[in-house]
């Protein structure tokens, strides 16, 4: 279903309505602004009722519609999505940005069902882990535990639960040890594929190796980044932005250790002690239209950055989309640490 199907106007009439509702084949039509803002919802069920109270098919939409309909932010995971529809006896989501435009509509029957997606993942394990020291000298990066699981099954697991089937994973380093792991420990229905680097291929440099041009976006995930993604929102945000490239972005706080100064010239204006700074940074999960691909040089060391702003130079769009605060990068000893003793997010 695509989401244009089920958008109508306040003036639309109530037999327009039942016709939407009908070839859409999902039960319910969204109401929308001239700027494709929501302002309502109806059901077949809200028709229905407005007919027994006397509603004629010839009326507008308008005066049967739920004009305050339950809706989920766009960074909603499909747990939350799950449990506030259980919760309201709700079978539609109408997930939105913060101008309230509709990004997608959740069915349900779909969080149920963990309906297969059309586009792949690829997860970047090749890497050296070198500022681990002796955590990676025998282990990859991505085998290391996280609350009782490689970093690498949590990864899967998630892409697994939003639909994500069709897996690469991107080898080099200890790439043995990483393929006997998938081959003790399979998924359902979950497809792992290798692209194997003869040289380290950097961040990106390993897209050269797919085996053909996609015709939808993919997903690419560092392999050691550990955060609850809704992938699902993520490839909607993607789609619905027109982007080229849609970067993960995370919040990131930290306090400047020195007073401050507010300079006009150079007279001091003001001063702040110590202050705290908010930033976004790349969260290291990406979302790559097919068309991208023809930048990535053929079995060259190439890293996401230099794509990213070969994108910016030729004018294409680049998103961000704001991921949650669990996030963790176990690239340090420091980070790792930290991500041991706190566990790993639900997936």
């Amino acid at each position: 279903m695509e989401l244009e199907q089920i958008l109508i106007t306040p003036n639309t009439t109530v037999l327009e309505t039942l016709k939407t509702i009908d070839d859409a084949a999902v039960e319910i039509a969204l109401v929308v602004d001239n700027e494709k803002r929501l302002i309502g919802s109806v059901t077949d069920g809200d028709i229905r009722r407005g007919l027994i109270k006397g509603a004629k098919l010839s009326e507008p939409i308008s005066e049967l519609m739920n004009p305050n309909p339950i809706t989920a932010e766009l960074n909603a995971t499909d747990d939350e999505l799950l449990f506030l529809m259980i919760n309201r006896s709700i079978k539609h989501l109408p997930v939105l940005d913060q101008k309230r435009h509709i990004l997608r509509l959740v069915l349900l029957k779909d969080l149920v069902s963990g309906k297969k997606r059309p586009n792949f993942a690829i997860i970047m394990a090749g890497g050296l882990g070198s500022r681990l020291g002796e955590l990676t000298k025998d282990t990859p990066k991505p085998l290391l535990p996280v609350g009782g699981k490689p970093v690498i099954s949590i990864i899967v697991e998630q892409l697994s639960k939003h639909g994500i089937k069709d897996i690469y994973v991107s080898v080099n380093y200890k790439a043995s040890k990483i393929k006997d792991w998938f081959e003790k420990n399979t998924f359902p229905d979950v497809r792992i594929s290798y692209l194997e680097e003869k040289e380290f291929l950097g961040t990106a440099g390993a897209l050269s190796l797919l085996p053909e041009t996609p015709s939808v976006p993919f997903i690419v995930v560092n392999g050691d980044i550990i955060s609850p993604i809704n992938f699902g929102s993520l490839l909607e945000f993607h789609l619905h932005n027109h982007n080229s490239i849609t970067l993960c972005a995370r919040e990131f706080s930290f306090q400047v250790p020195y007073g401050v100064l507010q300079l006009k010239g150079s007279q001091l204006i003001g001063i702040e002690e110590k202050p705290s700074q908010n930033i976004f940074i790349n969260a290291g999960v990406y979302v790559i239209s097919p068309e991208m691909l023809k930048y990535v040089p053929k079995q060259t060391r190439f890293d996401m950055p230099e794509l990213i702003n070969i994108a910016l130079k030729e004018h294409n769009e680049i998103g961000c989309y704001p991921v949650s605060d669990f996030w963790l990068d176990i690239g340090s000893p420091q980070d790792y640490l930290k991500a041991v003793q706190g566990g790993s997010p639900k997936t």
